[in-house]
């Protein structure tokens, strides 16, 4: 059976990609972020509850197939994501609730990015700007209202409340 990509994959691939770990798949960070990941994993049926591995500061699993998967997905990105549809918000909602943030000032940033995300961010219609080791996103609520429906880690943040009430202009 052939594999897929979905929106709910795309998501897993973003979080998957920007805090993976060396062995299986798997990411290493904070527990909130471990927790969705297993959520998603489980809720996608990638792979039973009782083959999640723990460590750590790392939650991961081992299928070859959705291995390479995951990384030919992540080579052809520039590609797969290049409209601003599901599959992008998915995959940009993973990566920002695997590195990203939002500053009390509601800048909305993203740590460990490489020129790839860059291009990527700028495809998609939101200008960027390195400062201090971040990528800072320009139209930060443009942003915010694309991930907003696919984010999990960020959905009770203060900044996003206040798109629900506004709505889209």
């Amino acid at each position: 059976m052939k594999t897929k990509l979905t929106p709910e994959l795309s998501y897993i691939i973003g979080l998957w990609s920007k805090r993976r770990t060396v062995e299986g798949i798997g990411i290493i960070g904070y527990p909130e972020a471990q927790e969705v990941f297993v959520k998603e994993v489980l809720s996608q049926n990638l792979t039973p509850s009782d083959k999640m591995l723990t460590d750590a500061d790392k939650v991961y699993f081992y299928h070859s197939r959705y291995r390479k998967f995951f990384q030919q997905v992540e080579e052809d990105k520039l590609e797969r994501y290049k409209y601003l549809n599901e599959y992008a918000a998915s995959y940009l909602a993973g990566v920002f609730d695997a590195v990203g943030g939002i500053t009390e000032r509601g800048v909305v940033y993203l740590n460990r990015f490489n020129s790839i995300d860059e291009v990527l961010l700028l495809r998609l219609g939101f200008p960027v700007k390195k400062s201090e080791g971040k990528l800072l996103i320009g139209r930060p609520k443009a942003f915010l209202l694309f991930i907003k429906n696919y984010t999990k880690l960020f959905t009770t943040h203060p900044v996003m409340e206040t798109l629900k009430k506004k709505g889209r202009r």
